[in-house]
């Protein structure tokens, strides 16, 4: 729109200008993402706007001991937000990162309460422990794994998708039992997606050790 030049696979090489910004220097990057040399080309402007990624901060985690996903770089938690080492949880952007303020509120809030209620003693693991694992085309989920007792009546698990897809089924499998397709037109890996896990449908699989969620296209 407005004859404004899309430039894909382009990156930054230079900025022009002391004061304020006069112009930049483009450059292809290659596969690598590596400016490719002899490609450079200046624009004139007076403005320069960057869209940085965001990386979760977890120093302090570290030196805890609190394991954490080489995939979102945040600490790998539970049902509770509950990281590896008792009585420290996670949630925000440290945790993984976000696209809306309003699930880092509500992950704030669940994070608060389970940490009230671990103070108190009342957050206790029975010792089981039921894995929710990305399968196909899922980066990864939060929470990583879950305690069927501790879960509350409905567990919200937030992940991202590796790929855009298009007219697919979001899958639930609990071991290898399907439990609920859901048609999507579009899904993008800058989109964070979510579902929800019910206590009283999950209680009905007492060996349950794994629930998978997977993206399969529309008819297989």
């Amino acid at each position: 729109d407005f004859g404004i030049p899309l430039k894909l696979s382009h990156t930054v090489v230079d900025i022009d200008g002391k004061e304020r910004v006069k112009g930049v220097t483009l450059a292809k990057v290659d596969e690598h993402l590596k400016p490719i040399p002899g490609t450079e080309e200046y624009i004139p402007c007076d403005t320069l706007l960057l869209s940085v990624g965001l990386i979760p901060e977890n120093e302090l985690s570290m030196k805890l001991g609190v394991t954490l996903s080489p995939v979102t770089s945040g600490p790998v938690v539970d049902e509770s937000l509950e990281t590896n080492i008792p009585g420290v949880f996670a949630c925000g952007n440290v945790l993984h990162v976000h696209d809306l303020v309003d699930y880092v509120s509500r992950e704030a809030m669940t994070a608060g309460e389970n940490a009230a209620a671990y103070m108190k003693g009342e957050l206790k693991h029975d010792g089981k422990q039921i894995e929710i694992k990305p399968d196909y085309g899922v980066r990864y989920t939060v929470p990583s794994f879950l305690d069927p007792h501790r879960m509350p009546e409905e567990l919200t698990v937030r992940f991202r998708v590796s790929e855009s897809f298009s007219q697919v089924k979001l899958c639930v499998y609990y071991d290898d039992v399907l439990i609920k397709a859901t048609k999507k037109r579009i899904m993008a890996p800058g989109e964070m997606e979510e579902i929800k896990l019910k206590k009283a449908e999950l209680s009905k699989y007492h060996d349950l050790k794994q629930i998978r969620i997977a993206i399969e296209r529309e008819g297989a």
